[in-house]
């Protein structure tokens, strides 16, 4: 969702987890392709070592020094695990047999049992918000359906987000 168009130039990239390693990664990915794309962008991880939960009071003093226009957030919204039962199954399977042999063709039943499967959803959203106003510019969730590692989920984000940025013309 875009709120108001504002061309990026200098981000602040913040990553919420408790997690503080996966944290440095994420904003890390983050600011390496943001540079990519001809953004300025700094890791809050970077500026503000060592803090779990960033106080106003540490970011604020950051923002200002380095001349910073926009902050990007992204923080994990749900991880929902979903149950589904598929129900057995029969179908029949024809045999080839010489038409001499056999006036009517004749079939066997295969059996395929029941079974369950568990899926897992990890839903995020990212926010970027203008430092001079604090007001959004521009918001978005994604949804990814089992995924493989954090590792692959954070590129996989990351791409999508510069991606939407770009077609809104913030980038």
């Amino acid at each position: 969702m875009l709120f108001r168009s504002h061309r990026l130039d200098n981000v602040l990239v913040m990553g919420v987890s408790d997690r503080i390693a996966m944290r440095r990664v994420f904003e890390s990915k983050f600011v390496t392709q943001l540079k990519a794309a001809g953004i300025r962008a700094v890791s809050s991880a970077a500026v503000i070592p060592g803090e779990d939960k960033l106080s106003r009071e540490a970011i604020e003093p950051e923002i200002k020094k380095l001349g910073i226009d926009a902050v990007l957030i992204t923080h994990l919204v749900a991880v929902d695990r979903e149950t589904v039962y598929y129900p057995p199954r029969t179908y029949i399977v024809p045999h080839a047999h010489h038409y001499y042999r056999h006036y009517y063709m004749v079939y066997d039943y295969v059996y395929e049992p029941g079974y369950y499967s568990t899926y897992k959803t990890v839903r995020l959203e990212t926010n970027i918000f203008d430092t001079k106003t604090g007001q959004p510019i521009w918001s978005a969730q994604s949804e990814s359906l089992d995924p493989r590692s954090a590792e692959k989920l954070m590129d996989s984000l990351i791409g999508l987000v510069i991606s939407d940025l770009r077609q809104k013309g913030l980038l």
